[in-house]
Formats: structure tokens, sequence, C-alpha cells
């Protein structure tokens, strides 16, 4: 039995789809309903497996027109994210490799950089991601906030690739309902260019993640992404 979750399958089906000719440059694909029924299986899911097509860039996705074929070869990582739950999808459809566990208290500097109170103690988790299908560089390189009461987040975290919001949530029942998002130019430091495996000084997308349950503030991801990797979409409708 394939590893791969069902959404991954049906989106690998319909990139073949639409290289094959199946689906030509600008058409519109069959509906998320059409898709569910004929394939039985949840819109969620299909969902899914067309918001990784936008991460492809192959195709983009307008309220009241449809899904409708732009490219048909994959271009660099696009992720589209219009909900929590397409945020969580993106932890199935990267590896992640785990760098070093530590507890920390941070500093003034840092402590503004995540928007947390300085002195305060978190775990940190400092990890790199890849694109299980495509990505023979890594994505980016991630230090992930985690808050010093949820201590079993840490423990098997090299064990499993879902999001650590995700894994939060079935530990404690803390449900994230608030993700808070800020994103800003950085050059990226020796270190982390040779993580990333970048020219020296290459240009990056910090993007500072801030997921909350209830209004209180659980975990912290703070990425940093390659210009050349990168692109952002975002979608605004009235």
């Amino acid at each position: 039995m394939s590893r791969q979750p069902i959404y991954a399958i049906l989106a690998d089906e319909l990139v073949r789809d639409i290289r094959t000719g199946l689906y030509p440059l600008g058409s519109l694909l069959p509906t998320e309903i059409e898709m569910a029924e004929d394939r039985g299986l949840s819109r969620s899911t299909v969902r899914a497996a067309l918001g990784r097509l936008v991460q492809l860039g192959l195709v983009t996705r307008q309220k009241g027109v449809g899904t409708r074929v732009t490219s048909i070869e994959p271009g660099s990582y696009n992720p589209s994210t219009t909900s929590i739950e397409e945020l969580a999808h993106f932890g199935a459809a990267t590896h992640r490799t785990l760098l070093g566990i530590e507890e920390v208290t941070l500093d003034m500097t840092l402590a503004k950089r995540l928007g947390v109170p300085a002195g305060s103690r978190w775990f940190r988790v400092r990890t790199l991601r890849s694109d299980i299908k495509t990505a023979a560089l890594p994505i980016c390189f991630t230090e992930n906030y985690i808050d010093i009461e949820l201590p079993g987040v840490i423990h098997d975290i090299g064990d499993y690739s879902e999001l650590i919001a995700t894994r939060i949530a079935s530990r404690y029942g803390s449900v994230v309902d608030e993700v808070r998002q800020v994103i800003r130019p950085r050059i990226l430091d020796e270190e982390l260019c040779s993580l990333l495996r970048t020219a020296p000084n290459e240009l990056a997308l910090e993007i500072r993640r801030q997921y909350c349950s209830a209004g209180r503030l659980i975990y912290v991801s703070l990425s940093q992404h390659p210009a050349d990797r990168f692109e952002y979409h975002m979608s605004l409708h009235r």
C-alpha cells in the first residue's frame, strides 16, 4: 500500500493529466464536487490536491470561476494558503529534517523578532524542509519555538512530518484557531547559506507565524526561504 496521502496521489494523477493534454493550457478542471463524486473522495481531499497544484504553479483558483490550468510544467515552490486547514497540508507535502532541539531563554533582539516577551523560555527546534516530490534543494530553514509547557511535542519530533501545530492539537487538545503571519526580506548569514546551499549573502523571505489557541500563543515559527525557490500567492475575495 502506498504511504502517500490520498490527496498527494490525486495531485500526481492531475499533474499527469495536465502534462499529457487531458486538461490543456487555459482549460478549467472539473469542480471539487465533480471530482469528489467521480472518484469517491471527500471534498477536503480534492481541495488539498488542488492546493498542491497551485503550489506547483500549474493552476490558479478563483471563486465563481474555478480551477484553471496556467502551466504544464511545475515551477518553484508556490504555497497558496487561504485557511489554517490548507496550511496543515504543507507538512504532508514536505519532508522535515531535524537539526537540533534545545531549551532557550530569549534575549531582547530575538524576542522582538518573534513578537514575544524578552526573558521568556521556549523549546527551540531547528529544521530543514524539502519538497517530497520535486525539490533536490531545501525549501526552507525553520526555527520552531514551542511553549515550554508543552514538552510532549518534542519527544518524537523526528519521527513525524506533520506540522508541529497539528501535533500540539493531538497531544494537548490545544487546537490552533488563529495564525498571525509576517513576511519580510532578509539576507542569509553564512550558516544559513551553507544549510540551504545558496550563494553567499543570498536574499531570502523570512516568514514568522504565531500560532494561537483560544487567545494563547503556543508556538512561533521563523522560516527562511531562499528567494529563488519560493513564491507566495494570496487571493483576496469580496
